[in-house]
């Protein structure tokens, strides 16, 4: 008879042996949607750093992301010198730069440098980010906002001189970047802060910068993008402008920057997240101090709100790896977990809310990549503007509860630390839910950008164009699903704006979240439509519906008929 121990342990390492060596090639969704998103040849240029990130992610940087969550090798700060001078040093495990090398040298900065490149960068980012903060993927949206920034309104002289560094795809000579908005008084309301920059006479478009910063991630980045109010500008927001501090003078020495600790979050634990005191830092104003708070928002903001969907994406793919590959050898009265239609329904949702997670985040970088090449500013554009808050807002959100399906199919196991990645990715959604504005924030700035211009309309109308573009006959009941249901949503919002403005930010949530979820579902569709029956995705179609039947319109009677059918496709396909 067999040893029931070795049993069970056996098919624990046929579940490690089950999972993809290469995070890229496993992922026929992302393929297909690239392959959609860029054009052949620079499809063809971009798959090797793409394979090779992929095999990164799952191999070494998988491994090394266990190894640096450890207490023991988390970051710390060395405050002083042998010799007794201040340096603030934020020492590092070693395998922290191991995992930068690999992160860097997939270019997934440099290819910023030309606009029409933030899909490419948002594929790249995403394969690292089914490891979660990895801990590089902070740092890398941050210097991703800095560059374009930096594009667009820093001096001839920041162009020449930080661009070159911050595109560097040489991680031992890189510089990287980091943003500082939060004031222990004021939280998100950037319009509170007190920190103050002092002109310096002579010397136009420098300042000496001086206050205190309560929630600075990335702290050991080279340069700083920190909100601050120049000496004598008005209060509130108008009053806000954006410049960026070098963490060090050219000679090495702390410019003016003190940490004071680092926190002790409840995730993200390998990314060195500081309170900082400034005291009469060099600061280089990056534009117009009056118009600081328009760019740090439009550009800055919004290009770390669109790495938090990302980022959110990549932990929900990394969700369905394991709780898949576990379902399918583990046992439990003597059936296969993927045999109990419970399971079978999580395993759905999880790569339902997963997949459009993605699409919605390809969509809107693609957006981007539009503008940008068409020589527009994406904060201007009503569909963009809409559609980042959007799209930062439903994935993080959805990461929770996807998560927390994965970690309720490995049962207990899924809890251990050091058993899979689950616990640490856990941890770490609700530092994404909270990062560039927590949802209620989000929330305050989608209802005033519907009560003024209408934004939501954009949103609206782009999902109401594709669904009228859906023709193939298999999608038709699940497109007039969504028109219907869209057509209740526009109607219900043009209600709830009319009337009292407190009264509407009682409902925003669940209309915006609706709003999403068309979108997202619209998406799907179109690309179901696309790819038809195509090997490894033919089931898009049925996650369209899924996500119709389970999180659109949850009603018990409308997804009664087909319904096993539908968790079967999906959870097979």
């Amino acid at each position: 008879m067999t040893n029931r121990y070795d049993h069970g342990r056996s098919l624990l390492r046929r579940w490690h042996a089950a999972k993809p060596r290469n995070f890229y090639d496993d992922d026929r969704y992302l393929r297909m949607a690239l392959a959609r998103r860029l054009d052949a040849k620079g499809l063809a240029a971009a798959e090797p750093a793409l394979r090779q990130a992929g095999g990164d992610s799952a191999g070494p940087i998988d491994r090394a992301s266990f190894v640096l969550d450890r207490p023991e090798h988390l970051p710390r700060v060395e405050p002083w010198s042998p010799l007794g001078e201040r340096t603030d040093d934020v020492v590092f495990h070693p395998a922290y730069h191991d995992v930068g090398r690999l992160v860097w040298r997939s270019g997934v900065l440099a290819v910023l440098g030309e606009p029409g490149h933030m899909t490419l960068h948002a594929a790249l980012a995403y394969l690292f980010g089914l490891n979660g903060e990895t801990p590089h993927l902070c740092s890398v949206a941050c210097t991703a906002g800095l560059v374009k920034a930096i594009q667009r309104a820093g001096s001839d002289w920041m162009r020449r001189t930080w661009l070159p560094r911050l595109l560097e795809s040489d991680y031992d000579r890189r510089w990287h970047g980091a943003q500082f908005l939060t004031e222990v008084h004021g939280g998100s309301d950037v319009g509170a802060n007190a920190c103050v920059a002092r002109p310096v006479p002579g010397e136009p478009g420098v300042f000496r910068l001086s206050g205190e910063k309560w929630f600075c991630s990335n702290v050991a980045a080279d340069l700083y993008a920190v909100s601050a109010r120049a000496e004598g500008a008005p209060d509130g927001t108008p009053g806000i402008g954006l410049y960026v501090v070098p963490r060090r003078l050219d000679d090495g020495r702390p410019n003016g920057v003190t940490i004071r600790r680092l926190k002790n979050k409840l995730g993200t634990k390998s990314l060195a997240t500081a309170e900082l005191d400034f005291e009469d830092a060099l600061a280089w104003a990056l534009g117009s101090p009056d118009a600081g708070f328009p760019l740090l928002i439009g550009v800055i903001i919004n290009t770390s709100r669109l790495e938090v969907a990302i980022g959110s994406s990549g932990i929900m793919r990394r969700a369905w790896i394991e709780a898949f590959h576990y379902a399918r050898v583990r046992e439990a009265f003597g059936r296969r977990l993927i045999d109990f239609p419970a399971v079978r329904q999580q395993l759905a949702e999880i790569r339902v809310l997963g997949t459009a997670g993605l699409a919605f985040t390809l969509f809107v970088a693609g957006l981007e990549d539009e503008l940008g090449v068409a020589g527009l500013r994406p904060e201007d554009d009503a569909l963009y503007r809409t559609a980042v808050n959007l799209a930062k807002f439903i994935a993080s959100t959805d990461a929770g509860l996807v998560v927390h399906h994965a970690i309720e199919i490995l049962g207990g196991n899924g809890t251990i630390e050091d058993f899979s990645p689950l616990p640490r990715l856990y941890r770490e959604v609700p530092i994404q839910e909270s990062w560039e504005g927590p949802h209620n924030t989000l929330m305050s700035q989608l209802l005033r950008d519907a009560r003024r211009a209408k934004m939501h309309d954009a949103v609206l109308a782009r999902a109401e164009r594709t669904l009228l573009d859906i023709e193939r006959p298999a999608l038709a009941a699940s497109r007039e699903a969504a028109l219907r249901l869209l057509d209740r949503t526009r109607s219900r919002l043009t209600e709830i704006l009319r009337g009292d403005s407190d009264d509407a930010a009682l409902h925003v949530r669940g209309l915006m979240t609706r709003v999403a979820r068309i979108m997202q579902v619209a998406l799907l569709l179109d690309d179901a439509q696309h790819a038809g029956d195509a090997d490894g995705v033919g089931w898009l179609g049925a996650a369209a519906q899924l996500l119709l039947d389970r999180f659109v319109r949850p009603d018990d009677d409308a997804v009664a008929d087909g319904y096993p059918a539908l968790i079967r496709e999906i959870v097979e396909g």
